[in-house]
């Protein structure tokens, strides 16, 4: 009885971790998509595609970073409220640097789109500006729906 019910948790866990690890390729293959799309819509010439490949990774580079500290102060916060001896002040410094870090975050994605768009010359940038925030976002659920029905 034991050895049945390791084994089904033991099974739970490994199909919880492909799943996740499944679900997360799907993310990044549906996110190069529409970022070659963006690069097809853009016309962008070659030299322009190896800058912005430059930018792009010391840009992934800041945020592992920047969400790496996110999430220590997370935890923090997890086990603050946890603690008997909640007070506020701790509580609000806590708050006030995750928010910081937030902050930190949307600021940096800022200047990421602001580097590659002063790199375009004056049609991409018009097409740059023509397209809505979440033109791409929907292009990628297009797809993703599409993809879901081919496969039923």
């Amino acid at each position: 009885m034991k050895t049945k019910l390791l084994v089904a948790i033991a099974t739970i866990i490994a199909l919880s971790i492909f799943t996740e690890s499944f679900a997360q390729m799907e993310r990044m293959k549906m996110r190069d998509k529409m970022r070659d799309k963006m690069e097809e819509r853009l016309n962008l010439t070659d030299a322009q595609k190896a800058k912005v490949e430059e930018l792009r990774l010391n840009h992934q580079k800041k945020m592992i970073d920047l969400k790496a500290n996110l999430e220590k102060k997370e935890v923090e916060l997890k086990a603050l409220r946890a603690n008997d001896k909640l007070n506020r002040s701790e509580f609000l410094k806590l708050i006030k640097e995750i928010n910081e870090i937030k902050n930190s975050i949307a600021v940096e994605r800022a200047n990421h789109q602001m580097d590659i768009y002063e790199l375009l010359d004056n049609n991409q940038k018009k097409i740059w500006r023509e397209m809505k925030p979440g033109e791409m976002m929907k292009e990628g659920k297009r797809m993703k729906m599409h993809r879901h029905r081919d496969s039923d």
